[in-house]
């Protein structure tokens, strides 16, 4: 659970920065944002990207609540692993290619904002569900547990 809070700061950050660097004259300034927004989404964000994968599963386990049992876990899985894709395919190229290119058209960090924007939606839409646990029960959370043999 740390690890996603974590990943909703580090999120929240490159956000942030994003916007600063296209609303900035300053072309040691907007350098310097996307350096910082490369090294956050790709040396922070990664792990703990990979820690709320991991941990996830772990929890729901020791927990009441299982790993398949309830929609609202199976919903913030597909989540976490659409943004872990997202992130690996695109952001971390759009990243880096943000930051070797002193120049990069504006409109690549306007996509990155847009797309971080969407992401830092989707990790509260995570967070939300944790909180509010909607939908009910899977098929597999409403079987019902077999009946124990009274032989001896």
């Amino acid at each position: 659970m740390t690890a996603a809070v974590g990943w909703v700061g580090v999120e929240i950050a490159q956000l942030l920065l994003g916007v600063v660097g296209l609303a900035a004259d300053d072309a040691g300034l907007i350098r310097a944002t996307r350096v910082v927004m490369e090294i956050l989404g790709i040396e922070l964000i990664v792990g703990m990207a990979w820690m709320t994968l991991l941990t996830g599963p772990l929890l729901a386990m020791a927990t009441q609540w299982s790993l398949l049992k309830h929609y609202w876990i199976v919903a913030k899985r597909v989540i976490t692993i659409a943004l872990m894709l997202n992130g690996h395919f695109f952001l971390q190229h759009w990243l880096r290619e943000q930051a070797e290119v002193g120049t990069a058209p504006e409109s690549l960090s306007l996509q990155l904002v847009i797309t971080m924007s969407i992401s830092l939606g989707l990790l509260v839409t995570a967070t939300a569900l944790s909180i509010h646990k909607p939908w009910g029960k899977t098929r597999r959370g409403r079987r019902r547990p077999a009946a124990k043999s009274t032989r001896p």
